[in-house]
């Protein structure tokens, strides 16, 4: 009937070392990419060269990365256990792991509206509210809720992924499907930054974050979805590789290296091709640390406090936006640093013991057994 390996756990464990590290390290980008004025980069050849390797994008990038290998996994999982995905738990599993940060967030934000903190501009809110502000024209550009457009992007993975998986029954079809969209979303990408004129072109790039559209965005999403068929697919075969032998082990890992560095090694490379090997190179890391979790480099990205700002990460992603904007900015007294960094923080860890674990104690009551 279906070609999925039986043998799932062994591939997708429930906690998988390392990847709370791989989110801190995420968050860190984006937080300091928040904090920094933008002519550091301009008044230093080296940063502005490389900003890429630890820009906010970047960090956004890996959040995407691992969210689109986690959801397919645990997704592919339930097919394979239950013959269905469940769409009703799926989706209030999901609720129940990002609706609460974000209702804080938007109550705050709201309030700070209201009063005349921030420009009135309830429409943008509501886009935001409902997961589409990846699509806001830029009369209704926001800073202090400019970073959900990525929240956008997860949504509605979520709301349409899980479709697709549940009419699937070959891994080759989510293959194929996987790097049809990636095909898509680099194929919009090189259209709207190379010469091509087509109808409408000036005006959407004058108009909208283009690059933050569902297609292209979702490129390293589906970079970590293609990455989760492949260890279903290829299991044994890349663990076989691996534990072969040290070499082969350490020469994957150095792959992970050279996509990640590759505009070190190529400095005029165009940005879609850092945009992809990127992607690539963290793809290429999770598998690596899925098959070696007892690694020192592994241990180093458990490191509990570094752990430990990977589980707060959303926590951070989320309220961060309030207080540090898209930029050294604002002008509120709670937006000044070392002020903002500090609430941001204490606001992240009060909300993740308050608010976040106490609900996801619901979460099992939708789990399947």
């Amino acid at each position: 009937m279906n070609d999925f390996s039986a043998n799932i756990e062994s591939v997708f464990p429930k906690y998988i070392k390392g990847f709370d590290g791989l989110r801190a390290i995420s968050i860190f980008f984006v937080v300091f990419a928040h904090l920094t004025p933008g002519d550091i980069f301009i008044n230093s050849p080296y940063l502005e060269k490389n900003y890429k390797l630890f820009s906010g994008e970047t960090g956004v990038m890996i959040f995407f990365t691992i969210s689109g290998f986690l959801i397919t996994s645990l997704l592919l999982k339930e097919k394979i256990t239950f013959g269905k995905i469940n769409l009703k738990f799926f989706f209030i599993r999901r609720f129940l792991r990002l609706l609460p940060p974000l209702l804080i967030f938007y109550v705050f934000v709201l309030f700070l509206m209201i009063f005349n903190y921030l420009p009135e501009n309830y429409l943008a809110l509501l886009v935001s509210f409902f997961y589409a502000y990846n699509f806001i024209s830029f009369p209704h550009y926001v800073g202090e809720i400019a970073h959900t457009w990525s929240l956008g992007v997860e949504e509605q993975f979520y709301l349409l992924w899980p479709l697709f998986l549940n009419k699937v029954n070959k891994i080759s079809k989510g293959i194929f499907i996987s790097l049809l969209v990636i095909a898509l979303c680099i194929i919009f990408k090189y259209a709207f930054s190379s010469n091509i004129i087509f109808n409408y072109k000036e005006y959407l790039i004058k108009n909208y974050f283009i690059n933050r559209w569902f297609i292209p965005a979702c490129l390293p999403i589906m970079f970590g979805s293609l990455t989760s068929f492949l260890l279903f697919k290829f299991n044994s075969k890349i663990l076989i590789f691996l534990k072969s032998s040290n070499f082969y082990n350490i020469f994957w890992f150095l792959l992970f290296v050279f996509f990640y560095f590759i505009q070190v090694i190529f400095p005029n490379l165009n940005l879609i091709y850092i945009d992809i090997s990127q992607s690539f190179s963290i793809s290429i890391l999770l598998i690596w640390i899925v098959f070696n979790q007892e690694n020192i480099f592994v241990n180093i990205l458990e490191f509990k406090p570094l752990a430990f700002l990977g589980k707060i990460s959303y926590g951070i992603y989320v309220y961060q936006g309030v207080f540090l904007k898209t930029g050294p900015t604002g002008t509120l007294f709670f937006q000044k640093y070392p002020l903002n960094i500090i609430l941001v923080l204490l606001i992240s860890i009060l909300s993740y013991y308050f608010v976040e674990k106490k609900v996801l104690k619901y979460k099992s009551k939708f789990v399947r057994s």
